[in-house]
């Protein structure tokens, strides 16, 4: 008798498999954690200061795992050509794993704390290069220039990454100000993506036209660009003008383009709404970012996570739940849990903004997380067998 081994097993047949579902039982895992420690339950991990922790592992580990994991699935419907699988996707998991784990046995294996960052860098960085390396062996072997860009906003990810990881333990402030720079690349990419994608699967599942915005799709790329810029070297060098006036007129641009995508139809599609409600959500954040930073009116870190929880976290959410359908052959509809989830998720960010604005931060921090956290076990519950199981329709993957 033959056994299969785990390489050629149907969750290691492409990217979105492994990446997703390990992302949604890390999202998981990483707040069972941070609640815990904000609740005084167990100390954290001391490899990185607590804050750091949370940070790196929502934006470096979960974050960047759900979106390697679409980019990399994504890239083969683009390209034709096949994205990393069997053996090499394994390696890749694997590596990422390693990465989870360094922060919590480093006194295990070293005796000193720079030989554990060292480690985590190395590994992050690895994990990186080899998604990178996937991502662009795609597109340069279909001749795809027009995505090139997507691939060097890895790059830069990955360069953020490795900075945030060494600047750690020398410097806390620049090593926070790193992490809120990495959720404007998120915004970046999401605007990129959320460009492309919404107004498509909007005009599929409506059968209406689907509304293209060609010149402000490219002022807003110039825009967010500049405004990304100009916020992660405003850490270094004081800027010539705030980067909040770029991050207003950002916010205002996504807007106007998410009104041009509306029609009441979506509003009965749960795959449609968690999608637009969170471009929305990261619309807004960007606005009151920008206005934090000028008028210091509402609270620049509060604004962040509306973004990092209803935004980014939300369009991960909505994006797994779709991909997970569509590429195991299954329709595109969901049922009562996971839209329970959708409206759980984006409850949670509502919850993590207004968090100083009721004057009971604490009782706000743990809503949201719980919110989150059952988000999430639902997520796992209902795509576990989706994502481990063989395409329904018997295709390859």
């Amino acid at each position: 008798m033959q056994h299969s081994s785990s390489s050629t097993h149907p969750l290691f047949a492409m990217a979105f498999r492994p990446f997703f579902l390990m992302s949604g039982i890390w999202a998981v895992v990483v707040i069972s954690l941070w609640l815990g420690d904000l609740s005084g339950w167990w100390p954290n991990q001391q490899l990185l200061t607590p804050s750091l922790w949370h940070a790196h592992e929502m934006l470096f580990g979960f974050g960047a795992l759900v979106a390697a994991g679409f980019l990399l699935t994504a890239a083969q419907n683009w390209t034709g050509v096949p994205g990393v699988k069997g053996n090499k996707l394994v390696l890749l998991c694997a590596i990422w794993l390693a990465a989870r784990l360094v922060p919590f046995l480093w006194l295990f294996l070293w005796a000193e704390q720079k030989q554990g960052l060292v480690l985590l860098i190395i590994l992050q960085s690895l994990w990186w290069l080899g998604v990178i390396a996937a991502l662009s062996r795609q597109l340069w072997l279909a001749k795809n220039p027009g995505n090139y860009p997507l691939a060097a906003l890895l790059l830069a990810m990955a360069i953020l990454n490795g900075s945030f990881l060494w600047l750690s333990q020398r410097q806390y402030a620049l090593a926070a100000h790193l992490s809120h720079s990495m959720i404007l690349m998120f915004c970046l990419l999401m605007g990129l993506i959320g460009g492309r994608v919404i107004p498509f699967f909007t005009a599929r599942a409506t059968q209406t036209g689907q509304i293209k915005t060609p010149g402000l799709d490219k002022l807003l790329l110039v825009t967010a660009l500049l405004g990304t810029t100009l916020f992660i070297g405003s850490g270094f060098v004081q800027p010539l003008f705030s980067p909040g006036w770029l991050m207003l007129l950002a916010g205002i641009f996504h807007l106007v383009r998410l009104k041009r995508w509306f029609t009441p139809g979506l509003l009965r599609q749960p795959l449609l709404w968690s999608l637009h409600s969170s471009y929305l959500a990261m619309s807004i954040g960007l606005l009151l970012m920008g206005l934090s930073l000028l008028t210091g009116w509402v609270n620049f870190k509060d604004m962040l996570h509306l973004v990092a929880v209803g935004a980014m976290a939300g369009m991960m959410l909505a994006m797994m739940a779709r991909v997970s359908l569509g590429h195991t052959g299954r329709p595109l509809a969901v049922g009562q849990w996971i839209t329970t989830s959708f409206v759980l998720l984006l409850l949670a960010g509502l919850f993590r903004a207004s968090a100083l604005i009721t004057g009971r931060p604490h009782l706000l921090w743990q809503l949201s997380a719980a919110l989150w956290l059952i988000s999430f076990l639902i997520f796992i519950r209902v795509y576990w067998p989706i994502l481990t199981a063989p395409r329904l329709d018997g295709r390859a993957d």
